[in-house]
């Protein structure tokens, strides 16, 4: 399955410094590369905290504040902003694995949905404004517009794979479902609507279950 966890995989890896015992000069080259990779940390760290406050365009200027780095260093970086967005989405997917690869609680049905809705809650709370700060760059980047693709088809997946074949096999009813599940539903239930989270799961659940009952799949409680 493709998942924002094989994105992780693949662009994760920070700068490697070289081995201890080289000359004197690959040394001084290694330390500068090391205050390099520190340096570029602490950006990414003072974006992540910035986007998480809600600013998924942060300046230059609250980046430096917040990093402890000059402005001259953070336009340096600044210049590989794709990278740099996509490094986050490293990042975030790393933060939110542990929701991702948990076992399921519960077995039978409607319990799986059930616990599937407050997994997403907890999913989506952590990767909204995320999600937001792609919104702004992905349609002037390709390779942010493929993140933001990637981010749709992780969710769709991972939703088919909690759902009951003969649920995923009803065309209209699985993406009914999905659209109700999805990342921009429950940002337009928390940002524009402004339900707290036990309400818009809430909503979610309901509308869910009016699905699955209107398809007869309510018919495999128990099962």
């Amino acid at each position: 399955m493709e998942t924002g966890l094989k994105l992780h995989e693949s662009l994760g890896s920070m700068p490697k410094t070289q081995p201890e015992g080289a000359n004197s000069v690959p040394q001084k080259v290694d330390g500068r590369r090391e205050r390099s990779a520190d340096s570029r940390r602490r950006i990414l760290a003072a974006m992540v905290e910035l986007i998480e406050s809600g600013l998924p365009a942060p300046t230059a200027e609250a980046v430096a504040a917040r990093a402890g780095v000059s402005l001259r260093t953070v336009f340096r970086h600044f210049e590989e902003m794709e990278k740099l967005h996509l490094e986050i989405a490293a990042l975030v997917f790393e933060r939110v694995r542990p929701i991702l690869d948990k076992p399921f609680a519960v077995r039978t049905w409607p319990d799986v949905l059930h616990e599937t809705i407050a997994r997403r809650a907890e999913f989506f709370e952590i990767l909204s404004p995320f999600k937001t700060a792609i919104d702004v760059y992905r349609h002037r980047s390709r390779p942010i517009a493929a993140q933001h693709r990637r981010i749709s088809v992780m969710s769709r997946d991972l939703l088919a794979a909690s759902l009951p074949s003969a649920l995923v096999a009803d065309h209209q009813s699985f993406e009914l479902l999905n659209l109700l599940l999805s990342i921009e539903s429950w940002q337009r239930l928390r940002d524009q609507q402004g339900l707290s989270v036990a309400d818009a799961t809430a909503v979610v659940r309901r509308g869910a279950e009016a699905v699955v009952e209107k398809s007869g799949m309510g018919r495999l409680a128990g099962a």
